[in-house]
């Protein structure tokens, strides 16, 4: 895992004007439908968004209906979050999250009308959670 971001519960992630900040909190978040919600509501999701992974993805690495130019999604307890789901639907949503990050950061547009963004996740969570999220990524890269 190279572009989620591990940081300890305590991590203060600092606001700004031109940034979306995100906050999911995973007591709160137990299923996919309420991340789609926080983050449809969050990102003004054009009304065509369908509702599944890849129409998730889709709209993560466009953004282009933003203003701002940096968007974090801050998950906390992380080991609460998306528990009504099965694991691999957990691991799914975090290699998505950590695909749309490096798509962000490499630049694969060639559109120079393209607006870049920052894209970032930050998981806030113990050392062993965060070994244990890299380890899940890492697993479902290979099954790539």
């Amino acid at each position: 895992m190279k572009y989620i971001r591990i940081a300890s519960p305590d991590t203060e992630i600092k606001r700004g004007n031109n940034k979306i900040t995100i906050e999911v909190n995973g007591s709160e978040v137990r299923d996919i439908k309420s991340f789609y919600e926080i983050l449809v509501n969050n990102l003004e999701f054009p009304g065509y968004f369908g509702d599944n992974l890849d129409a998730l993805y889709d709209m993560l690495i466009d953004l282009q209906w933003l203003k701002q130019d940096t968007i974090d999604i801050i998950i906390s307890d992380y080991e609460d979050f998306l528990t009504d789901e099965v694991d691999e639907d957990k691991a799914e949503i975090m290699l998505l999250l950590e695909d749309v990050c490096r798509e962000w950061k490499e630049g694969y547009s060639d559109d120079e009308d393209w607006e870049m963004k920052k894209v970032r996740v930050y998981v806030l969570c113990d050392e062993m959670t965060g070994k244990q999220i890299s380890r899940m990524i890492a697993d479902m890269t290979e099954e790539e």
